[in-house]
């Protein structure tokens, strides 16, 4: 693995690896930010795995799927679908020579259920557990029990920012258990000055990107339509001045990719 941004997860790889030598099972909690989506699985199959063998990550949201894994492909220095790839629904970018996989719930519980001892499969990484979708529970129970029978050599990790370390550490038992510290930023919070009334919300999010401020803009609406309007809405009261871009699973991965690049002038992305 190639040394990469300064991640306070990076601190503790030695700690990690020491733990599941010491027993198949890890709960790891760790702040956004800190790393743990994109070193942790480079930290097994770097550490811990023979050349033959493989880790599969769990990943509830597709977008998240692909964009961990085109970075983790870049840090490694090879090319996506070859040794790090992805699988979502009615989409594949793996080869016979991807070790590292991102995938989504569906995807997993289906090799599960057609696979179920995981053959080539050394490890398996469930993230964002926080989320607690049923197949994520369902996968659970599935893995630990193929532990206890068929693969005992399996290794689990489970994985959030917030995890009910207390639950899951008794029905996991025997197992280690992590934590790993992030950064902590400054926030300011501010509120608008009056509420909205009748004034559609995008066109609220339009007036207040008047006022001045340094860096890209974030905005968060519940589905693509409002997504749709608010770029409609900022372009229209402020012309060329920002790149507004769309950012939702639904959108083709050339313009996934386009709203995380960096331009010469603010960016404003209107997102999920």
């Amino acid at each position: 693995m190639e040394s990469g941004p300064d991640l306070p997860i990076l601190a503790a790889r030695d700690e990690l690896t020491r733990a599941l030598r010491t027993y198949p099972r890890l709960l790891l909690t760790a702040p956004t930010g800190s790393g743990k989506s994109t070193q942790v699985p480079q930290f097994i199959l770097d550490d811990l795995l023979r050349p033959e063998e493989g880790v599969v990550v769990l990943q509830p949201r597709r977008l998240a799927c692909r964009l961990l894994a085109r970075w983790v492909a870049t840090q490694r220095g090879t090319r996506l679908g070859e040794e790090v790839g992805y699988q979502v629904r009615f989409e594949s970018c793996i080869g016979p020579r991807t070790r590292l996989r991102y995938v989504t719930e569906g995807l997993l519980l289906r090799q599960l259920l057609t696979k179920p001892a995981l053959p080539d499969v050394r490890a398996v990484v469930l993230d964002e557990f926080h989320e607690r979708h049923l197949e994520a529970d369902l996968m659970l129970g599935l893995l630990r029990r193929l532990q206890e029978t068929e693969r005992p050599d399996l290794l689990l990790v489970v994985m959030s920012a917030t995890l009910d370390v207390a639950s899951l550490r008794d029905y996991l038992a025997p197992c280690e258990v992590r934590s790993v510290t992030g950064r902590q930023y400054p926030v300011e919070i501010s509120y608008l000055a009056k509420p909205l009334r009748d004034e559609p919300i995008w066109d609220v999010v339009a007036t207040q990107l008047d006022r001045p401020f340094e860096g890209d803009v974030l905005v968060f609406m519940p589905g693509s339509y409002e997504i749709q309007r608010t770029i409609r809405a900022i372009q229209e009261r402020h012309g060329g001045r920002f790149i507004v871009l769309p950012l939702h699973g639904d959108l083709p991965v050339r313009d996934q990719e386009a709203a995380l690049a960096r331009y010469d002038r603010p960016k404003i992305v209107v997102a999920t």
